[in-house]
């Protein structure tokens, strides 16, 4: 990482080439690094002060005697204590948590945003990273993509906030995975202001809120079905560890390794993507490999975690697929024609018996559909069963117990 050759006919407009070259002589991506740390650490701290400050003065306080006059103001300083929590520190955390829960319309709009501006935030990445080294001197008043993260990492400062004081264990709140993805995005973008610096740094972790799109999902009434939530949540999971481990390669591959870091290797972002899913599905054709110790040790190290996931999730996503299109859906009820629903104990046995009585010849009226409704998928003998009978019976995965599939098989049309 000793120059920017590629960029230097670029970049002459904005600083001259000996300035260049002098700007990056030095790299100062620890400057980023230390400040997602050091607003950790220094959030942590405070939540730990606050707390040994709040046992220390809410220690239970001796009782005075009845007659004692200080009893008066003791009882009146617990009294504006409770006032205070009760009030003021309760109304604004239900109001916080409100707006992040999504059970309303604003609470809706905003989690909806705040994924609209991880995704647009993490294109800019992309945009970053494809078309820039890992570090490059440019005035931030130049830099237009860094002035539109810095916008949205503002946004995201305040809806960190937002979160923290809706949060019930602050402790824990400063412990979880996107509260880390906001240490590691958010401070970086000020820093470039005043080193008049851009890093890539460890901005690829907003591919991490791609796992919020089932939730998003939900909250729109998208996703209706426990199948097709499923489907989701290992897609979202699968799709954002992918893009979050290529940015991981990236960054180790093009910085090189310390302390020197005079053998990086020059790697688009998508060429990463494109290694990881080779790796990943244990191909691995061998034209892009890691040529850093450090790249080499995470790639050990994640291919632990991805084979499993990757030899988990996938049959499971293809079963998801094959069985929501078979058994999902909703009924289609014909105009006129009448239909049951059947659920409890479905089996071969079961199903036969009730087939072979509710269809028989001798009854007057039997012009109608038998819908069954059972959790699990049917087995190959009561499949066969229902192929036999596809002109009057219909199976739906589903529970009895969900009002959701209840709408599927249309049970509030059944005429009595």
């Amino acid at each position: 990482m000793s120059g920017c050759d590629e960029e230097q006919s670029v970049l002459t407009t904005e600083l001259p080439p000996t300035d260049l070259d002098d700007c990056l002589r030095v790299r100062k991506w620890w400057c980023f690094l230390l400040s997602s740390i050091f607003t950790f650490l220094a959030g942590l701290l405070a939540v730990l002060l606050w707390r040994a400050f709040a046992f220390l003065c809410c220690r239970k306080e001796p009782e005075l005697a009845p007659n004692d006059p200080k009893q008066k103001e003791q009882k009146a300083s617990r009294q504006g204590k409770q006032d205070f929590e009760g009030t003021f520190m309760t109304e604004a955390k239900d109001w916080a948590g409100e707006l992040i829960s999504g059970q309303t319309t604003t609470g809706r709009i905003l989690v909806v945003l705040v994924f609209i501006l991880s995704i647009a935030s993490l294109i800019i990445y992309f945009i970053d990273a494809s078309n820039e080294e890992v570090e490059r001197c440019q005035k931030w008043s130049n830099n237009i993509t860094q002035q539109i993260d810095l916008a949205f990492n503002i946004f995201f400062m305040v809806y960190f906030f937002i979160r923290f004081i809706a949060a019930s264990d602050k402790l824990w709140f400063m412990l979880e995975m996107y509260s880390f993805v906001d240490y590691f995005t958010i401070p970086p973008s000020f820093v470039s202001i005043y080193l008049d610096r851009t890093w890539i740094g460890l901005r690829f972790l907003r591919a991490l809120r791609l796992m919020t799109v089932p939730d998003i999902l939900q909250y729109l009434n998208i996703l209706k079905t426990s199948s097709s939530i499923r489907l989701a949540q290992l897609v979202s999971i699968f799709i954002s560890v992918w893009l979050t481990a290529a940015g991981i390669i990236h960054l180790l591959e093009n910085s090189g390794d310390p302390l020197e870091f005079n053998n990086p290797q020059q790697l688009s972002y998508w060429t990463c993507v494109y290694f990881l899913i080779v790796t990943m599905s244990t191909v691995g054709y061998g034209d892009v490999y890691c040529e850093t110790v450090l790249g080499r040790t995470f790639l050990v190290f994640f291919l632990l975690v991805g084979l499993a996931m990757f030899a988990s999730s996938i049959p499971e996503i293809i079963e998801l697929v094959g069985s929501g299109s078979k058994y999902g859906g909703e009924l289609k009820r014909e105009q006129g024609k009448r239909h049951i629903v059947v659920c409890g104990h479905i089996t071969y046995e079961s199903v036969s018996h009730f087939l072979k009585d509710f269809l028989h010849e001798d009854r007057e009226d039997v012009d109608v559909e038998v819908v069954f409704l059972h959790r699990k998928p049917p087995d190959l003998e009561l499949e066969g069963l229902f192929k036999r009978h596809f002109t009057t019976v219909e199976f739906f995965q589903g529970t009895i117990m969900s009002p959701i599939d209840l709408q599927r098989v249309k049970l509030r049309a059944i005429q009595k």
